[in-house]
């Protein structure tokens, strides 16, 4: 039975209605504050900032008054802390709420400031009633506070997310996959077609713009929520999907790619499929189940490879357990696979077509690197993505089966009967078999930071009991510390997600950016090479292919930025940039996409803009030795809210030739230099 959550005896004897006019009042100081400032020509940010902070202080003031003559508590240093640290939760959302109005051209700036302090009347109020909710929840220690606090915090996870969607400036990787869809395909040399069809679909419905490439992983974010919800449910018997869901929504691994669009949104969507469909299949005998499984495979095999892993794992445990090797003599499994496969045509077309080389590229050639030990990286990565918390919660989990198995409470008529420890040897087994091809590929090669993030979903539900410190392990103090340590992980969680998606977005007074870092102040770098690449045109009179220095980052950037400026302008978009950038692969590097999409023997004789963050790459003895021409090197400053970032530089270049000769020409020389 799902347990009835109960509203707090806040409702006795505390009027609303004050709460509101104190929230009122808070945002008439927010907004005179606001207007004072702005007006003595300090920043946007400064006004914002120090605007809110004075709202919050002089409600935090009124309600203690209030509260001291009404004679409901006495305020005290705890509930202090509580009241700002929801404040400033808030304030993260008035940021992204200011930073995707700011970003929009149809609304002016005072509109978006009027605007804001609008929506700020309502977050003080929400400050206020959350703070004494805290209060007098704890006071009665009330058994369902735990439910209804998941509740908001996922409400505030998704909320935060949504608003920062289109403020921070794409991610190369993601710009690199906006390419993907602009050159849209069965197949590509690094990723299969997934995330490419995802951004095709949603900026073809809402524009080239940040917030409709990663609309794709906001939603992933729901789907994977939504299965291991279920699975939850099948595991505890509907008592901790709750908890789950606030784990999936609250943990570092999930809350990144439910918000950056890359191969492990659409990948953490099916991983989070294939294994409720494996528990219903294997655990609860389920047949139907099975068409589940091929499917969420076969979908996996277009988002990552990796998930050929969890049929991997999957395949163990059956081997391994007496009562599921029933199924290998069994029709089912092998239709699962004939779905898997049909569904992932796709990729084997498009790598039958171009010798393998996706395939080759993910096998091979992750082992065929320079030699690293990387293993430390790798596990201090895994504490990084589930939280120093949630390691802890593993290792109690892995030693404690019985007691998780029981969940804390009466759930399962039978706490270790059969069913129940099957179902927790093939979610452990679909977590760690994974897991331990990326531990020994450590031992010898480079590891990612995010590549065990969808292994960690099978270890969810049995985690979410942990999160209510339902469970009483009995190990030790240390993991009984770990379990109390929950709530203040997921808040502080939180926090960082908001402190970081501010500073992406609107930055802080006196904190710098990193220099040339990402992408970040390429709004107005894309409008400049835009704006340079059109003057060259009218010049010349012939197209210019802009080519971005580096392997990849460069021109996918340019590439999404300056179709964004065209678009901004309100200009007809008659072509998209993505078809007239390149990457330093004309000039003897690896450009990944680009030597499939711009084939070096088809740009003969074309005028380059060269774009590079270092000097040298545009003056170096390669790049004369593929063109008869080379004008001088010039800058381009980058900015973001009117501090430098970065510097670019630029070249034009003339009749680049895709077979390179000596250049011993003085003149080229002297331009090198």
């Amino acid at each position: 039975m799902p347990v009835e959550i109960k509203t707090p005896s806040i409702d006795r004897g505390i009027d609303r209605g004050w709460l509101l006019s104190i929230g009122l009042l808070a945002a008439i100081v927010d907004l005179a504050v606001f207007f004072v400032l702005f007006n003595q020509s300090h920043s946007l940010i400064v006004a914002h900032i120090v605007s809110f902070l004075s709202a919050v202080v002089t409600q935090y003031l009124l309600i203690s008054l209030w509260l001291t003559r009404a004679n409901f508590f006495r305020p005290k240093l705890s509930w202090s802390i509580e009241f700002f640290i929801i404040a400033l939760l808030m304030f993260f959302l008035r940021g992204g709420i200011l930073s995707s109005l700011i970003s929009s051209s149809y609304i002016s700036s005072v509109l978006v400031i009027y605007f804001c302090i609008f929506i700020s009347a309502i977050l003080y109020f929400f400050v206020s009633l959350g703070a004494l909710y805290l209060e007098f929840t704890n006071q009665q220690k009330s058994v369902n506070k735990w439910q209804y606090y998941c509740i908001w915090l996922i409400i505030y996870s998704i909320a935060l997310r949504l608003l920062y969607l289109s403020a921070p400036e794409l991610f190369y990787e993601e710009a690199y996959y906006w390419n993907y869809a602009m050159h849209l395909d069965i197949g590509y040399l690094d990723h299969p077609p997934m995330v490419a069809w995802i951004i095709a679909l949603f900026t073809k419905l809402m524009g080239n713009n940040e917030f409709a490439v990663r609309f794709g992983a906001f939603i992933c974010w729901f789907i994977t929520a939504i299965f291991l919800c279920k699975l939850t449910e099948l595991v505890y018997n509907k008592s901790k999907d709750i908890q789950t869901v606030l784990l999936v929504a609250v943990l570092p691994a999930y809350f990144a790619v439910g918000w950056a669009m890359t191969p492990d949104a659409p990948l953490v969507a099916c991983w989070a499929m294939a294994l409720y469909f494996f528990y219903r299949a294997l655990i609860r005998e389920s047949r139907m189940a099975w068409i589940g499984v091929g499917l969420a495979i076969g979908l996996g095999m277009l988002a990552k490879y990796t998930i050929a892993l969890l049929g991997i794992a999957a395949f163990a445990f059956v081997l391994i357990d007496r009562d599921a090797r029933k199924w290998l003599l069994r029709p089912e499994p092998y239709a699962a696979i004939a779905i898997a496969l049909i569904i992932g045509l796709p990729v084997i077309i498009w790598n039958a077509n171009h010798e393998w080389a996706s395939f080759l590229y993910q096998s091979r050639g992750r082992v065929a690197n320079q030699f690293e030990f990387s293993l430390p990286y790798l596990l201090g990565t895994v504490v990084l993505i589930i939280t120093p918390t949630g390691f802890l919660s593993l290792i109690a989990i892995l030693l404690s089966r019985k007691t998780i198995l029981s969940g804390g409470d009466a759930i399962l008529d039978h706490p270790a009967d059969t069913q129940a420890k099957r179902g927790y040897v093939l979610l452990i087994s679909l977590t760690l078999l994974p897991v331990s091809v990326f531990v020994l590929l450590s031992l010898f090669r480079e590891t990612k930071f995010h590549w065990t993030a969808p292994c960690w979903l099978g270890i969810v539900p049995y985690m979410a009991p942990t999160v209510t410190g339902s469970l009483r392990f009995g190990l030790n103090k240390f993991f009984g510390w770990g379990q109390r340590a929950w709530p203040a992980t997921i808040i502080g969680c939180l926090l960082l997600y908001g402190v970081s998606l501010h500073y992406l977005a609107l930055g802080f007074p006196g904190v710098s950016y990193p220099y040339n870092y990402h992408l970040l102040g390429w709004n107005d770098f894309g409008r400049e090479i835009e704006v340079l690449v059109d003057r060259l045109e009218q010049e010349t009179g012939s197209k210019i292919l802009v080519v971005g220095m580096d392997r990849n980052r460069v021109a996918s950037g340019l590439a999404f930025y300056r179709t964004k400026a065209i678009e901004f302008s309100h200009k007809q978009l008659k072509y998209s940039p993505a078809f007239d950038t390149s990457s330093w692969h004309l000039f003897d590097g690896n450009g990944l996409m680009y030597e499939y999409w711009f084939p070096i023997n088809r740009q003969n004789n074309k005028t380059l803009l060269l774009v590079g963050r270092n000097r040298s790459d545009l003056a170096s003895k390669i790049v004369f030795s593929h063109v008869k021409q080379a004008q001088e090197i010039k800058e381009i400053n980058i900015y973001k809210n009117n501090r430098q970032v970065g510097l670019y530089y630029y070249r034009v270049v003339e009749g680049y030739r895709s077979q390179s000769t000596a250049n011993d020409d003085p003149a080229a020389t002297n331009l090198a230099d």
